[in-house]
């Protein structure tokens, strides 16, 4: 029995790579975390710090929760940003204090979504995905803030 062992090394190398991907698959969530710091643009942003995360409180024994709905608060000395995350319909919504208009990104392994706030600092983002997310909040004016949040795994 023969085998035709003239191949280029570029069929070798494919060859290769379909055996590691079928053998050793890469897991998603490392996937997830690389292509979300590829969309990290504003390093010189002020960071804000997770004040509260709901789903580190404990819940009292016989106490019933939907466990759907997650809200988290990040704090600088300029800025507050709440968000709370509903993953039955995959929204997430919140509101920066002091109450500003204010433009919002958030950063997803998707890639990256914005809006602008309201007058009393509102916004909201459709069809969130949970994993890992970042907000960044950009001020408006001539001298412009820009907030970014920690990244956090909904």
């Amino acid at each position: 029995m023969s085998e035709n062992t003239d191949y280029t090394e570029a069929q070798l190398i494919e060859m290769l790579r379909k055996g590691l991907v079928s053998t050793d698959p890469v897991p998603a969530d490392v996937t997830d975390f690389a292509m979300a710091a590829l969309t990290w643009r504003t390093i010189d942003a002020e960071l804000a710090a997770l004040d509260f995360d709901s789903a580190s409180e404990d819940t009292p024994a016989g106490v019933r929760g939907s466990g759907t709905d997650r809200m988290l608060s990040y704090e600088t000395e300029k800025l507050s940003i709440d968000i709370e995350y509903r993953s039955a319909t995959r929204r997430l919504i919140g509101q920066v204090a002091p109450p500003q208009v204010t433009s919002v990104e958030l950063h997803h392994s998707r890639g990256t979504s914005s809006t602008v706030t309201d007058e009393l600092g509102r916004f909201a983002f459709e069809d969130v995905a949970p994993g890992p997310v970042s907000i960044v909040c950009t001020s408006q004016g001539d001298d412009p803030d820009v907030i970014k949040t920690e990244w956090t795994i909904l």
